[in-house]
Formats: structure tokens, sequence, C-alpha cells
């Protein structure tokens, strides 16, 4: 008979990177749809490196993240069938989102900007950095988040810093499993290459963060 033990979940061994993202990735089912379409969001497509986001880029992308609440056309309540404020607010400043993935616009500029445009939502402010620059700034959700907390016997990260904290976190475990070498800079020939791979972490983290929930939802 096999026992779940609690006490171990906490447990951080740095050596058995790969085999966490081995075991942990195959669990990650998550998928989402074009609205009102049967075609899947090819998220690593959307994301267009190398090149600028597309307004189709960006609402698919933020679809992605949050159907309920990110999608372009509100779907549901009083407010069915409109255009949804939150994503024309992003799509109004796609220009400075491009700059700043090549670099023209400085990460505290555009921090600022990114706290204009969510005021209220921190993972969604940290989703326009991921889409801009993927390799600098991983994906930060409630499940990746629940996964550093527990291993790291850290708070669930609710601000700039505490995130920085996740993405050290993050780039740790993406070298110490071998996904790459050292931290992208961005300007790698097989930058396409490096980002999918850096996936494959986020899917980690994210399908033992919801298996955390679901086994503290039982205890």
């Amino acid at each position: 008979m096999f026992i779940l033990e609690y006490n171990q979940f906490n447990k951080f061994d740095i050596s058995k990177s790969k085999e966490f993202i081995d075991f942990w990735s195959k669990y990650y089912h998550y998928k989402v749809k074009v609205q009102n379409k049967t075609e899947i969001i090819d998220y690593l497509k959307e994301l267009n490196l190398g090149k600028d986001l597309s307004e189709q880029n960006m609402k698919r992308l933020l679809r992605w993240k949050d159907p309920h609440l990110l999608s372009d056309i509100i779907f549901s309540g009083s407010n069915e069938g409109k255009f949804n404020e939150r994503v024309k607010n992003v799509i109004s400043s796609i220009g400075d989102i491009n700059k700043f993935r090549f670099g023209n616009i400085n990460e505290s500029t555009f921090l600022e900007n990114a706290q204009k445009i969510f005021p209220d939502g921190f993972v969604w402010r940290i989703f326009l950095l991921h889409i801009a620059r993927p390799f600098d700034y991983p994906i930060g959700d409630q499940h990746v988040f629940r996964s550093f907390s527990i291993q790291m016997n850290r708070k669930i990260p609710t601000c700039w810093e505490e995130y920085m904290e996740y993405v050290q976190y993050f780039f740790q475990i993406s070298i110490s499993a071998g996904i790459i070498s050292e931290k992208p800079m961005g300007n790698e020939p097989n930058i396409k290459e490096i980002v999918t791979n850096l996936k494959l972490v986020d899917n980690a983290l994210f399908s033992f963060g919801q298996f955390l929930k679901r086994y503290w939802d039982v205890k």
C-alpha cells in the first residue's frame, strides 16, 4: 500500500530537477480554444518570438491566460457581446509592449505601464512582461506560486520583489535540469527552442501546484 506523505512535499532537492520536470510535465493538459471557434490556441506560436506581437497574438494570448476575464468579447453578464475593456487597454499599449520586447523601454518604465493597464491584476501584469520576453519572466499563477511557496517555505508572491524570488527559483530548476545552461539573454539564435523548453518547467510546476491544491482540499 502506498500512502502520500504530506511532509515530503516541501523537500526541495535541486539535484532531482530533471526527474521532477519529466514526471510532472506529463500531467499538464491546459488547453483553451479561440473564442467562438474549435481551434486550440497555440501559445508558443502566438508568442511570435523574434517579431512584433500583433493584435491577434495579444487577443489570443490574453484569452489563453484567462478565458473567463480576458477574452476580447465578453460572453456573459450585463456586458455580454461588448469588447472587453481590459483587452482594449492592452491592445492600445501594444506599441510599448513591443518596444519592451526589443529593449527600447526599460523594466521599471514597463512595470509602471503594466500597473496602469492592470491596476488590480498582479499575475496579469506579470503576464504582459512574460509575453514580451518569456526568456526573462516566467508565467505567474496560483499553481506555480503554490509549488514555489511550499518547496521554498515562502509566501505566495503578491508583489514584484516576491515574484523575483520565484524567477530565481524557476531558473535555478531550469539550469539544474539541463533545460538551459545559463539564463538566456534573448538574442540566442535558438531562442524559440529555449522558450519551448522553458515552458516544460512551467508545465511541471503548474501540474505539481494543481496536485497540491487537490491534496490540500481533500486533507
